[in-house]
């Protein structure tokens, strides 16, 4: 049996220290792109030094922010509480980039803090956006970010950018660093598996350093020029209003994103989840966009949620807050370390990409799972796989939507993600209209349960319900079918109501009320039939999150029963 280090626990110090470090060395990858913004604006190597260690600092503050899980401002939470580190983000990095060409990383700092601010609206109307962001987008969002993950993830193992790809000392290491991991993660014990990417990244650094001596020329290409401490602040934020939009529309990916970490944390963290917590998406949300602004006040670019760290944390088994607490504090203390910056860099980066492919394969298999948790109707199905299919072109049609889309587009259309993105929830809005949410059925009790449930499961796939919440309705139906036949003078009235947040069963029939059965005292007779519907409602009520009966005048009674998606 393998040891599972839950939310709140508190790992031994070896198992804790491991999962820091792990989980750090996963994230340093995304320093790149901090460090492509500094490139681009021009700056020297000194001051992208700087700029990496307030990179750093940046991570540490948001993973913070993100593990507190706490009470601010009166009731206003901050923080999910889950491990989810925060990283630099490849959706910020197109807009990133035309702002560092254009004005500088003043305009970079300027920017990410009007992202940051734009998140944070965004977290606080969640719950009323609900029906415009559904699950199945979630796990869309959630698929295509293992996909991305795991394409940046094979093109740095295999050298795809370089000069000279699948080279023996640079793809050899990293296919080594990948096979150590996969062999400890399927075969591996308990204490193994927890430790399976920090033993393959050291494996992949020692054979890439083997590798180096063999060759005469074994060094980790550390910068030369090395400050004592960052300088703060290293550019005045400076803002332009032209290069907004692809920052606005970072924004709106990164809610999206953060959205899909936080429900895949929230079905690993609960053997028993059935629907998102919006109370903890908000907190979380609203944390994400404190990140982003911190960064943009620190002076760097925007932050976001992790999803590799979610598949870490479901290989290793370690999810526990402290490691969380732990990342945050090491980039923070590394942030102060003057060769930190140039180490991490040295790390080579096809072992990087062997440890983040690890990752994101736990990142693909949890959005399919989240997907999974809907009937799919046909609405929902054309507009995940239309979506799914558009955002894949980006990639494999390079240039063809920068040459043909119109100019003003060009900020909003900034990758694959951001495309599936900005479709699926163009057209989850565009195929509400004319939707039918109600069902009607006339029923015969005495016909049994059977007409109900084909009516439920109809219903359900019909409108793209949760699957374990329309087996709650077919269970209480089936309760219900038992008590029924006493009760209507003729046929019942069965009808349906489903949107994003319930799902309603109400019957309506002449005859007699369904109300719960009194013991009798010693000296009457028991009325079964009574005792029996009284069973059948008290276990109805326990299956539904709301139930009410209502007699009206000429014998009308109904039952409604509501079960929250």
């Amino acid at each position: 049996m393998t040891a599972r280090y839950d939310l709140l626990s508190r790992p031994p110090p070896t198992v804790l220290l491991t999962a820091v470090a792990q989980h750090m060395g996963l994230m340093a990858v995304t320093l790149v792109f901090p460090l492509l913004v500094a490139q681009t604006a021009g700056v020297g190597q000194a001051v992208q030094v700087h700029y990496l260690q307030l990179s750093m600092l940046a991570m540490g503050l948001a993973t913070l922010a993100q593990a507190w899980g706490g009470v601010l401002l009166g009731r206003t939470r901050i923080g999910s509480g889950f491990l989810l580190p925060a990283v630099f983000t490849a959706a910020y990095l197109p807009a990133a980039l035309a702002a560092a060409r254009s004005g500088g990383l003043e305009a970079v700092a300027g920017l990410t803090i009007a992202a940051g601010l734009t998140e944070i609206v965004l977290s606080r109307f969640i719950g009323r956006l609900r029906p415009y962001l559904p699950v199945e987008i979630v796990g869309l969002t959630v698929l295509m970010i293992g996909i991305i993950l795991g394409i940046v993830a094979l093109k740095l193992m295999l050298g795809y950018d370089r000069a000279q790809p699948l080279t023996v000392t640079e793809t050899g290491p990293a296919l080594a660093a990948l096979a150590i991991m996969v062999a400890l993660a399927i075969w591996g014990g308990a204490r193994l598996r927890s430790m399976a990417v920090l033993v393959g990244l050291a494996a992949g650094i020692g054979l890439h350093l083997g590798y180096g001596f063999a060759a005469g020329d074994a060094h980790l290409n550390i910068p030369a020029i090395v400050p004592e401490l960052f300088t703060w602040p290293l550019v005045t934020p400076h803002f332009e209003a032209a290069l907004l939009p692809g920052f606005l529309v970072g924004a709106l990916a990164c809610t999206l994103r953060a959205f899909g970490d936080m429900v895949a944390s929230q079905k690993v963290n609960d053997r028993d989840w059935k629907r998102p917590d919006y109370a903890n998406i908000e907190a979380g949300v609203l944390a994400d966009g404190i990140g982003t602004l911190l960064a943009g006040v620190i002076g760097t670019m925007g932050l976001n949620t992790y999803s590799a760290s979610v598949g870490l944390s479901v290989a290793t088994e370690v999810l526990a807050r402290r490691v969380a607490i732990g990342v945050g504090i090491g980039w923070i203390v590394l942030a102060f370390l003057p060769r930190a910056a140039g180490v991490l860099i040295a790390i080579p980066q096809g072992v990087l990409g062997a440890a983040l492919l690890f990752a994101s394969t736990y990142v693909v298999l949890s959005g399919m799972s989240i997907l999974g948790q809907r009937l799919l109707d046909a609405r929902r199905t054309l507009a995940v796989g239309l979506s799914f299919f558009l955002g894949i072109s980006f990639d494999e049609m390079p240039g063809f939507y920068a040459d043909h889309l119109p100019p003003a587009l060009h900020p909003l259309i900034t990758s694959s993600l951001v495309l599936a993105l900005l479709t699926a929830l163009v057209l989850n809005a565009l195929f509400r209209i004319g939707t039918r949410k109600r069902h009607r059925l006339s029923w015969e009790p005495g016909a049994g349960v059977a007409p109900v449930l084909q009516f439920l499961a109809d219903a359900g796939s019909q409108d793209g319900a949760r699957g374990t919440a329309v087996l709650r309705l077919s269970q209480i139906a089936e309760e219900f079918a038992e008590a029924a036949p006493q009760l209507a003078d003729d046929r019942m009235e069965v009808a349906t109501r489903f949107d994003e947040y319930t799902l309603e069963l109400a019957f309506s029939w002449h005859g007699r009320p369904l109300t719960g059965g009194a013991a009798p005292s010693l000296d009457e007779t028991a009325d079964e039939d009574a005792i029996m519907n009284g069973v059948a409602l008290a276990l109805m009520t326990r299956l539904a999150d709301r139930l009410t009966t209502r007699s009206h005048a000429g014998g009308q009674h109904e039952l409604v029963c509501q079960v929250e998606q």
